[in-house]
């Protein structure tokens, strides 16, 4: 049922999908769906839920690693969900999708995962230049995989990771720009970033 829920509000929005709907997917009675999640309302916020928990969090990702690998390890798996679920990320998760409730959700999502990255790179999330940077990065990063399913994924996984990387280097670099005071070089150290292929800074000078 959960799987039906899913399905049907990551295709349609909220309005438009009724319980109806949901119980002819998971092929059970309306009865049995609202035993279930009593209502239309209560479907939605198990979706949402069971999303964010399928999104993972940087806490939960392979603590024995350095910070530079470890955030690419998260972006990896973080990536390859939206990936795998393109309508799902579009209508749900990404920026101006779903309800007001959804973004409340994700939105609590990426608040906390500054908060992550700031703890793993030894940043202080409430310095007001670096929480600016980590902002911009994350709407960047959220417009970037939008374009990218929306563009039908024309480049892999691994290369969205190391953009990313990208961005949240330069959006920290910004930082000192806004506040000589942010200290951010150890943190930039820490992501590991690595120069463009030559092959690819070939193509990027015709």
């Amino acid at each position: 049922m959960l799987a039906a829920a899913m399905d049907e509000f990551s295709r349609r929005p909220y309005a438009e999908v009724t319980v109806g709907d949901i119980a002819r997917g998971a092929g059970v009675s309306q009865g049995l769906l609202a035993h279930h999640f009593e209502n239309k309302h209560g479907a939605y916020a198990a979706v949402l839920r069971e999303t964010r928990r399928n999104l993972g969090t940087l806490p939960d990702t392979r603590p024995d690693l350095p910070p530079g690998a470890r955030l690419r390890a998260y972006w990896e798996g973080h990536f390859a969900y939206l990936a795998a679920h393109p309508d799902l990320a579009l209508n749900l998760v990404l920026p101006h999708s779903g309800t007001p409730e959804a973004a409340a959700e994700f939105d609590a999502a990426r608040r906390d995962g500054i908060r992550d990255m700031c703890l793993v790179l030894a940043l202080d999330p409430d310095h007001p230049a670096v929480a600016l940077a980590l902002r911009a990065f994350g709407a960047g990063i959220d417009r970037l995989t939008a374009d990218w399913l929306r563009a039908g994924q024309p480049f892999t996984v691994p290369v969205l990771v190391e953009a990313a990387v990208q961005l949240l280097a330069g959006a920290l670099r910004a930082a000192p720009r806004i506040n000589p005071a942010a200290r951010v070089d150890e943190a930039v150290d820490r992501l590991e970033v690595r120069p463009p292929p030559a092959s690819a800074a070939r193509r990027s000078r015709r």
